[in-house]
C-alpha cells in the first residue's frame, strides 16, 4: 500500500508538470474598469444584483485617486465578464493583485477565496498577491459572469491597489468525478468539534480565511456519491497539505502523510496528497470526509489543489495522455 501510495504521488508529480505545458494560453484581461460601492451589503454578491448606477471606476488604482479621497472602511467591487468556451477542462485562476487591506471573492454568488481577516477579528493583508483558484463548477462558459470583490480598508490607501488582474490557465484540467473544492468546516484541536467548527474555503492557506494558528485542526465536509460509483476503485486527491495530515472518509482511515501524531513534519508540506480509497468505504448518496491536519508554522492548511474523487481508471488515462506533450 505505501508503494502504491508512492507510485500515486509521483503520477500527480507528473501530472501537475505536463499539465503546465498545455498548449492553451488564453487569459482575461481585468484591468480596467471596475464598478464600485462604497458600503457593505452581502446582496451585492448575487450576480442578478443591478449595479447600473454605482461608480465606475480604473483598477489597480487606489480608491482614494478616483474620488474617493480619505475613505476607510467597506466597499464592494463588481465586473461583468464573458469566459468562452475555450476555457472549459482548464485548471483557471482568478489573479486580483494586491488589496489594500482584506478581500472576500466570489463568482456568480460562490465564494471563492478570502486573504486577510475582517472586523472585529481584523488582520491586514495589503501585501499578499490575491491568486484564487476559480472552479469550472461556477462558471457559465460563454455567457456572462459576475465576479465581486468584498473589501476592507483600515487606513491610508484602499481597494485593489496594485499588480495584474486576470484569469488564466495552469493547464489542462483532471475532470473529478466528485469535485471536492468549495465550503467546509474547520475548527481547531485534533477531533472535529462541529459546536466549534467556522467555515472555510478549501483549498487555500487557513491564515487567510481569520485562523491565524499553528497546531491540530480538522476539516470536514459531506459529499454525495452517485450509484454508479459505489464499488469503484477510487483516489481521492487532498491537494498540497502543510504540514502533516491524516483522513477519514465515513469514519473509516484512508491515509496519512508525515508523523501526525509525533509531530514530525519534515518536508511533507511539498507533497501533493493522494490516496486510494478502499471499494467498500464510499457508500451511494451521502458521505462525509475529515482531514486533520497538523500544522508547525507559517502558512497552514489545505494550501492548493485540487481536491476530490476520481476513479483510478481515469486518473491513470488522464496521466497517460500527459505524456504526449
Amino acid at each position: 500500500m505505501i508503494n502504491q501510495i508512492r507510485n500515486i504521488a509521483f503520477f500527480w508529480v507528473v501530472l501537475l508538470f505536463a499539465g503546465n505545458m498545455s498548449s492553451f494560453s488564453g487569459e482575461i484581461n481585468l484591468n480596467g474598469e471596475w464598478k464600485l460601492r462604497i458600503g457593505d451589503n452581502k446582496n451585492w454578491a448575487d450576480p442578478a444584483f443591478n449595479d447600473a448606477d454605482w461608480a465606475v471606476i480604473n483598477a489597480p488604482k487606489p480608491w482614494e485617486d478616483q474620488g474617493f479621497r480619505g475613505y476607510d472602511g467597506m466597499a464592494w467591487y463588481r465586473k461583468t465578464i464573458t469566459v468562452g468556451s475555450d476555457f472549459q477542462g482548464q485548471d483557471l485562476v482568478l489573479q486580483l493583485g494586491y488589496i489594500d487591506d482584506i478581500d472576500e471573492v466570489f463568482v456568480n454568488g460562490q465564494k471563492i477565496g478570502q486573504t486577510g481577516s475582517f472586523p472585529p477579528s481584523y488582520s491586514t493583508a495589503y501585501n499578499a498577491l490575491r491568486r484564487y483558484l476559480l472552479p469550472g463548477k461556477f462558471l457559465r462558459f460563454g455567457k456572462e459572469n459576475v465576479i465581486a470583490v468584498r473589501v476592507y480598508d483600515s487606513q491610508l490607501e484602499g481597494g485593489i491597489v496594485g499588480g495584474d488582474l486576470k484569469i488564466y490557465s495552469e493547464g489542462k484540467s483532471l475532470n473529478l468525478d466528485i469535485d471536492l473544492s468549495g465550503n467546509w468546516m474547520l475548527n481547531r484541536g485534533m477531533e472535529s468539534d462541529p459546536s466549534k467548527a467556522k467555515p472555510i474555503i478549501v483549498p487555500g492557506m487557513w491564515e487567510n480565511q481569520g485562523f491565524d494558528y499553528d497546531g491540530y485542526a480538522v476539516y470536514a465536509t459531506r459529499f454525495a456519491v452517485p450509484k454508479h460509483l459505489v464499488g469503484e476503485r477510487m483516489v481521492l486527491l487532498a491537494g498540497r497539505i502543510d504540514d502533516i495530515d491524516r483522513v477519514y472518509i465515513n469514519k473509516q482511515y484512508v491515509g496519512s502523510t508525515g508523523k501526525y501524531f509525533d509531530r514530525i513534519c519534515d518536508e511533507n508540506y511539498r507533497e501533493f496528497r493522494n490516496y486510494f480509497i478502499h471499494p467498500e468505504v464510499l457508500k451511494a448518496g451521502e458521505n462525509s470526509i475529515e482531514i486533520k491536519v497538523y500544522d508547525e508554522h507559517g502558512e497552514g492548511g489545505i494550501i492548493q489543489g485540487p481536491v476530490g474523487i476520481v476513479t483510478q481508471k481515469k486518473f491513470r488515462e488522464y496521466w497517460k495522455s500527459k505524456r504526449k506533450y
